[in-house]
């Protein structure tokens, strides 16, 4: 592994701007944050009139339309976390403003990803004459002209990607409601629907919350103020079938990324034994005693996903050509569900993009991890095979194609992947700072630039100058930890032979974050260590960049 520590010049500046500790300022550095930027992570300001996005009148004219005429909606959502929070938001913010409306969402196996023309004629049967679609709509042609020609008006939020003009009544999309809407999950989209109809709930702030992180949206702009202000809610005891799927009572976005929205995923990863509609009904319990005992059965569920999953990965690594410049591999066994998460760890393990597909008949579905190694967007561009579905995003996709077309596919992935620009070097980018910049008020105040995750990742520190005071082993030389001169403790999890290796060192310099210990009321600074920069370690300084403010 290579570390690369990032530029911090202009850190005084910073500093002094925002009256910042040395740490804050270098991780604005580091991460080359502007002047707004980094006014934006230290606000707390609210989020804004949902009327200022483009074309938002018109769908709450076309709502309010609906209530006064007595009509029946149906909401048609996607069975992972997102448009699952984005189901219960809206069917429950609708229900309040006093409407008459269903939801659906449909089986992935069975039915697939979006609107069919299945659920468009049954709506009709069943007399809604508006449609609402959450997380999905724009690439579902078929089934919006079949609403036009049977008379239901549709309304299509949604995030993905448009590619042609969306045949609907409405559009509430994050890339035309304005810029500050642009980084919008479709929770996201239906909060604002909400808010405009109700003005806040905030069991709605926490599920648009959750869904934002469970689909790795960039947290800027209105996302940032959601989660953030999400978190806040889940700290203070709202929205009880949330805090029922966690383990903890410390709640951040670690927690909701980890514990809860797995959870949430796995009733839609698992559809032949379990129905996401349910999940939905879920989200909306009031009775704790129900709630509890729905939160049991879905906990129960991921950790068979997490079985079932762990020996399909088991299964898979005997399958695997590590030769392979792609690593391709196909079973009748393999669930389809659990595609994506075998890919992504055949990725991680082997340093290389991974395309894993499950047999049914003639067809075989797969999905795709590339880690960002190669950009998913375009490596199928000049595809020769005919492809029955693909799509996705630049580190992850799914796909599908006929059985009998797979070994030329396999061959032109193997050759393409000979001439693909391909980055497969392990770099870690740090953050230099000294020991003694690591007091407990600086690791405090680095929690006021939270939440972190895409596109503000958590800071990872090169920590330099650790006077070591004493080392120990811990759980058998499992763990290791160091007390130091300065009283910060570095703990270095699953560290085999660590300990032989550097028990007589003094002095060391830490890969790793930085987090606030608390026990018998006594707080202490914790080095989380990643790794050891030894003396042997490539480090690379990137060169000095001009100050952002």
């Amino acid at each position: 592994m290579k570390i690369k520590a990032l530029s911090v010049s202009g850190y005084e500046v910073i500093k002094e701007a925002f009256g910042l500790s040395d740490l804050a300022a270098k991780v604005c550095a580091a991460k080359s944050l502007n002047q707004a930027q980094i006014t934006e992570l230290l606000s707390n300001s609210e989020m804004i009139d949902p009327f200022c996005a483009q074309g938002m009148s018109e769908v709450i004219q076309r709502i309010t339309q609906a209530r006064e005429a007595k009509e029946k909606v149906l909401i048609c959502g996607d069975y992972d976390a997102d448009g699952i929070c984005a189901t219960a938001i809206l069917y429950d913010a609708l229900s309040r403003y006093g409407i008459t409306c269903g939801f659906y969402i449909p089986n992935r196996f069975k039915e697939g990803y979006g609107l069919h023309r299945s659920t468009v004629d049954l709506a009709k049967q069943k007399e809604y004459s508006l449609l609402i679609t959450v997380d999905n709509g724009v690439k579902a042609f078929e089934a919006l002209n079949q609403c036009t020609k049977l008379g239901i008006d549709t309304i299509v939020s949604d995030h993905h990607t448009m590619d042609q003009p969306v045949p609907c009544t409405h559009l509430l999309h994050s890339h035309t409601m304005g810029e500050q809407f642009d980084n919008l999950c479709g929770a996201g989209i239906a909060l604002m629907i909400s808010r405009a109809l109700l003005g806040e709930i905030k069991e709605h702030v926490v599920l648009a919350a959750v869904a934002a992180i469970g689909d790795v949206m960039p947290l800027w702009k209105e996302t940032r103020k959601i989660v953030k202000q999400g978190i806040a809610y889940l700290k203070a005891g709202i929205c009880q079938s949330i805090q029922a799927l966690s383990n903890d009572n410390k709640w951040d976005e670690r927690t909701i990324a980890f514990q809860v929205v797995p959870k949430l995923n796995a009733t839609g990863r698992l559809a032949d034994l379990a129905n996401a509609n349910n999940t939905v009904k879920f989200l909306l319990m009031n009775r704790k005693a129900d709630i509890l005992l729905f939160a049991q059965q879905i906990d129960a569920l991921n950790q068979k996903r997490r079985t079932m999953s762990g020996k399909m990965t088991e299964f898979a690594r005997t399958l695997v050509n590590p030769n392979d410049a792609f690593l391709m591999l196909q079973h009748e066994d393999f669930h389809e569900g659990l595609l994506g998460i075998i890919a992504a760890k055949l990725c991680e393990e082997y340093h290389k993009p991974a395309m894993v597909f499950s047999q049914a008949g003639e067809e075989i579905k797969g999905s795709i991890r590339s880690n960002h190694m190669i950009d998913l967007r375009s490596f199928f561009s000049d595809c020769p095979i005919s492809l029955i579905a693909y799509g996705g995003h630049a580190a992850a996709a799914g796909i599908s194609l006929h059985q009998k077309d797979y070994p030329a596919f396999y061959e032109y992935v193997q050759k393409k992947m000979k001439t693909a620009s391909v980055t497969d070097e392990i770099i870690q980018e740090a953050i230099p700072c000294l020991i003694e910049e690591c007091e407990l008020a600086a690791v405090h105040e680095l929690e006021a630039l939270a939440p972190f995750g895409e596109q503000f990742s958590k800071p990872l520190f090169l920590i330099e100058n650790y006077s070591v005071k004493e080392m120990k082993s811990l759980t058998n030389g499992k763990h290791v930890k160091w007390e130091s001169l300065e009283n910060i403790d570095a703990l270095y999890f699953n560290a085999k032979d660590v300990y032989a290796k550097y028990q007589n060192e003094t002095r060391l310099t830490f890969l790793g974050s930085l987090s606030v210990n608390e026990f018998r009321n006594i707080k202490k600074v914790n080095i989380i260590v990643d790794e050891i920069a030894s003396p042997n370690t490539n480090i690379d300084i990137e060169a000095e960049s001009v100050s952002l403010i």
